[in-house]
C-alpha cells in the first residue's frame, strides 16, 4: 500500500513547476478547442436536423463533469513518469532508469559493499537496511559463512589480492581496492559484489567522491573480462544514504555519473545491451526525468560524432 501511495504522490502531487503547469493548461484548452471544433462541424453538417440543438443541451447539462474529466486527462497526460527509457541512435545500447525493486529485475545485479567484503549484520558491520544487507538476508539467511567462503573462493579465482592487511579491523582484516568485484551466483540470479566504501577500525564505513569513479570504472572493466554475460545489468544509485559525500553529489548527479561512465566504457568495449538504474521509490523527490532526458540527448550526440 505504501508503494502505491508513494507512486501516486510522485506522479500527481509532487513538483508542479511552471513549465508543467503551463503544459497542463495548454493540454486542457487544447482538448476543449478540439471538442468545440467537432461540435461546430457537427452543427454545420446537420444544421437542418434537431441533433445540433440536442447536443448543445447535453453539453450544457454536463458541462461541469466534462470540464472535470478534461482536467483529469490533462493532469494525467503530464504526470511524472516512474520510468524513462532510451535506445541510442546507431547503437544497440539502452538505458532504463526507473523506480523499482532491483531484486525483481532480470539480468545481473550490482551490489555495493565495503572494501573488506564483510557480511556480519549482527555486529553492525553491515546495515540490514542497505542493499548489501537486504541481499544477505534474502539470499543467505542464517548462512553467512557460506557467503564468506564463496567470496574468498571467487576473489582467489579471479586473482584479486588485498592491498592491505589490517588486524585492527573488527571484521575481515584484508582490504581490497575500491571497485574490486566478486561475482556470486545463486540458483537463479547473478550478482556482482563490488567494493565501494572504506571500512574504518571503528566498524563504520566512509566514502570519498573519488570512490564513485573508481568503483564504476573498475566494475565496468571487470564485467566483460571476468563476469558472465547478461543482456541487462542492474545497478542502484550508489553512495546515497551515507551522508558522507559533498552536497553537490546528489542522487540526480550520481545517476548522471553512472550513465556517463557507462557510455564512456561502452564506446571502447560493450559488456551489455541494457543498463537499468534502479531508483528507490521513497527517494522520488531527488530525481528529475526531464533533466535526464536532456542528458540522453547530449549522449546521443556524443555517440554519433
Amino acid at each position: 500500500m505504501k508503494k502505491i501511495t508513494s507512486k501516486f504522490v510522485y506522479a500527481f502531487l509532487y513538483d508542479y513547476s511552471k513549465s508543467r503547469v503551463l503544459n497542463i493548461f495548454l493540454t486542457f484548452f487544447g482538448i476543449i478547442g478540439f471538442l468545440w471544433t467537432l461540435v461546430e462541424c457537427f452543427s454545420w453538417l446537420f444544421d437542418n436536423l434537431n441533433y445540433p440543438e440536442e447536443l448543445r443541451k447535453f453539453i450544457r447539462a454536463n458541462l461541469k463533469i466534462g470540464l472535470l474529466i478534461i482536467a483529469i486527462l490533462s493532469v494525467y497526460n503530464h504526470r511524472r513518469k516512474s520510468k524513462i527509457q532510451k535506445t541510442f541512435t546507431n547503437t544497440d545500447l539502452t538505458v532504463i532508469i526507473e523506480f523499482c525493486d532491483i531484486f525483481k529485475q532480470e539480468g545481473a545485479i550490482i551490489i555495493p559493499v565495503c572494501d573488506t567484503f564483510d557480511n556480519d549484520i549482527p555486529s553492525g558491520l553491515v546495515n540490514s537496511k542497505t542493499l548489501h544487507g537486504q541481499f544477505i538476508e534474502k539470499y543467505y539467511p542464517g548462512n553467512v559463512p557460506a557467503l564468506n567462503a564463496e567470496i574468498v573462493r571467487s576473489l582467489a579465482n579471479i586473482g584479486s589480492v588485498p592491498i592491505e592487511n589490517n588486524p585492527n579491523l573488527k571484521g575481515n582484516s584484508n582490504r581490497f581496492e575500491i571497485g574490486t568485484t566478486c561475482p556470486i551466483k545463486t540458483t537463479n540470479e547473478y550478482f556482482y559484489l563490488s567494493a565501494l566504501t572504506y571500512m574504518k577500525d571503528t566498524g563504520n564505513v566512509e566514502m570519498q567522491p573519488q570512490n564513485i569513479y573508481d568503483f564504476l570504472s573498475n566494475v565496468w572493466n571487470f564485467i566483460p573480462n571476468h563476469g558472465e554475460y547478461h543482456d541487462v545489468v542492474n545497478i542502484p544509485v550508489i553512495g546515497t544514504g551515507l551522508n558522507r559525500l559533498p552536497a553537490s553529489y546528489t542522487n540526480q548527479f550520481i545517476v548522471q555519473e553512472i550513465v556517463n561512465s557507462f557510455f564512456v566504457t561502452s564506446k571502447v568495449q560493450t559488456f551489455c545491451k541494457t543498463l537499468r538504474i534502479c531508483l528507490h521509490q521513497k527517494n522520488y523527490k531527488f530525481y528529475n526525468f526531464d533533466d535526464i532526458n536532456i542528458l540522453f540527448c547530449h549522449i546521443d550526440n556524443y555517440l554519433n560524432r
